[in-house]
Formats: C-alpha cells, sequence, structure tokens
C-alpha cells in the first residue's frame, strides 16, 4: 500500500515549505499538534503520511466520523488489513454531533501527546472550505487546551493551491483541475506564549498564525488536464468512482511498483487471474476490485473478483 500512499503525494503534492530551517528541526522526533486548514479530502491522509516522514514522529489526523466509511475511509482500513500490518492510527474519528465524544477524542489524544508517541493534526475548522480565499475564523479550544495540559507546541499549518477563487458548488476530494498543493509549515508557538494568553486571544493568535502563511491574492495550482483525462477515460471504461479512478492512474504511474502492485496491474491490465487463496491474494482481490469496479471485467478476472461493485 506503500505505493499507493507515495504515487498519491507525488500526484498531489508540489512541494512542503517551511517558514525556516529552524521549524523542521523542531519536528524531528517531537510530538506536537498541527493546527491547519482545510481544502480537499486527500491532503489530510498525505499529510499523515508526509509529516511522519519528514518529522520522524507517526502523525495522527483528526476526521469527521462520516469520513470513516467513506472512499477514503475505506481505503485506509483496506490499506491497513494487509497481512501482517498493524494499523498505526494514522485517522481518528469523530461524531461532531455527540456533544460527549469530542471530549474522549481529546483524552485520548492527550494521552498520546503526553508520552511522545505520536504528534496530531486537526482541522481547525473542522470542514473542507470552498474557495482558496475564504480565511480561517474559527477554531474549538478544546485542542489548544489539550496542548497546554500536555505541553505541546502548536504548529500553524497551511494547505494552498487546491481550491479555485470562486467558492465551488461542493466540496473537493483532489485540488481542483487535478492539480497539486504546497503545505506550508509555521514557527512553533510554545506553550509558555499561549498560556499567557486569554481564551481567546489564544485561538486568536493560532487562526492569524495560520492565515499568515496564506501566499497574497491564493490562487490554485495548475491544472493538469492529461491526468485528469485519463481519469475520466478510466470512468468511462470501467464504470468506477472518479475517486478510484484517481487512485488507479496515480498507481500506473508509479515509478517503483512492487511486487503486489505489478501483479494488481497483470491482473487489471492484461487479464491475468492473482492465483492463490492467501491472505495476500484476498487482499489483492478486493484492491482490484475497488479500482476496477464495476467493469465488465476480462473473463479471467470474472471469477476471482466476484460481481462487479463488490468489496470489503
Amino acid at each position: 500500500m506503500e505505493d499507493l500512499y507515495y504515487s498519491l503525494a507525488e500526484r498531489f503534492l508540489r512541494r512542503v515549505r517551511f517558514q525556516s530551517p529552524r521549524a523542521l528541526s523542531a519536528l524531528r522526533g517531537a510530538s506536537v499538534l498541527y493546527l491547519a486548514n482545510h481544502q480537499v479530502a486527500i491532503e489530510s491522509l498525505l499529510f499523515s503520511v508526509v509529516m511522519s516522514g519528514l518529522s520522524e514522529q507517526p502523525t495522527i489526523t483528526l476526521a469527521k466520523a462520516e469520513h470513516r466509511t467513506s472512499w477514503l475511509g475505506l481505503l485506509i482500513k483496506h490499506a491497513f488489513s494487509f497481512p501482517g500490518v498493524t494499523d498505526p492510527g494514522v485517522i481518528t474519528f469523530f461524531d461532531r454531533g455527540a456533544q460527549d465524544e469530542l471530549p474522549k477524542v481529546v483524552l485520548g489524544l492527550a494521552e498520546a501527546l503526553s508520552r511522545s508517541e505520536k504528534s496530531v493534526m486537526v482541522h481547525v475548522e473542522g470542514t473542507r472550505a470552498l474557495s482558496s480565499r475564504a480565511p480561517g475564523a474559527k477554531m474549538s479550544g478544546a485542542f489548544l487546551d489539550m496542548a497546554l495540559a500536555t505541553g505541546t507546541p502548536v504548529v500553524p499549518v497551511r494547505f494552498v493551491g487546491g481550491l479555485p477563487v470562486e467558492p465551488v458548488s461542493k466540496r473537493l476530494e483532489f485540488p481542483v483541475g487535478m492539480g497539486r498543493q504546497d503545505i506550508l509549515i509555521g514557527e512553533p508557538i510554545s506553550t509558555k506564549e499561549l498560556s499567557k494568553l486569554h481564551y481567546k486571544e489564544r485561538k486568536e493568535r493560532v487562526i492569524a498564525a495560520i492565515n499568515a502563511l496564506a501566499p497574497v491574492n491564493e490562487e490554485p495550482s495548475p491544472a493538469e488536464p492529461e491526468f485528469a483525462g485519463r481519469v475520466l477515460a478510466w470512468q468511462e471504461q470501467t464504470g468506477a468512482s472518479e475517486e478510484h479512478s484517481v487512485l488507479y492512474e496515480s498507481l500506473r504511474r508509479w515509478s517503483s511498483p512492487c511486487e503486489e502492485t505489478r501483479s494488481l496491474f497483470a491482473a487489471i491490465e492484461r487479464g491475468h487471474a492473482i492465483s492463490g487463496t492467501t491472505p495476500r491474494d484476498r487482499w489483492l482481490v478486493a484492491l482490484a476490485r475497488r479500482l476496477a469496479s464495476p467493469c465488465p471485467l476480462p473473463e479471467s478476472l470474472q471469477g476471482r473478483l466476484g460481481k462487479p461493485g463488490g468489496g470489503d
């Protein structure tokens, strides 16, 4: 599954920029609380993957409970069902409608932070924006309370380039036009600084730091019409969803595929059956079904992949 995650990062991330060299060195091996804006769905997963590597510290992203059964939530669930793989908990889900849910989630995250086991990333407004020019305006103070209670530095983060200037009519899964985003990482804000501020001032300080990372008159990144065309063609050919077509095309372009990825594409593109009944084989069959269903599959795959639209 590393191939898929890395191929998505290569496809949709242009660069990760730090406000200063000091910012990166301060993150290495440290538990921090990243507080960010929110543009598109895929950025949450990619941030966890990329920052876990750069900071040498596993990073959890907080997400709404409805994403548990979205294409992204199911993809993550399937990824960590690979035989022998332990789910590191890159995503923590919570129900915003349940009043007692957030305190429980915050308590669990605080325990991980206090043990210096992981970092945490939260989209402060809780939902995706519709325009690149929309400034962050609100956040829950519960996360700053958590940072103060655990002595965890707060790091402002800005996702840039994923949205158009004019508001879109629905929230996006990927950067507009299948372009690429930048991730801008600000200077850590110490709990010592935050503790000197009143409750409202703390929130204003963090929101201002996130907004200050945004470019003046932010524009979307250049569209990638060739990739978008390939995605549309795979949708039309197979009947797969846009999201799974994006996964397919991103993975297909990955330059260093592992054995499992090569087996997957041999099955989907050339009609070679995924032989065997091992847990690994069943895992590959389920992923192939996601990327290629509900298409009229080659005869050699019909029995292997089951009914169109199936899957776990």
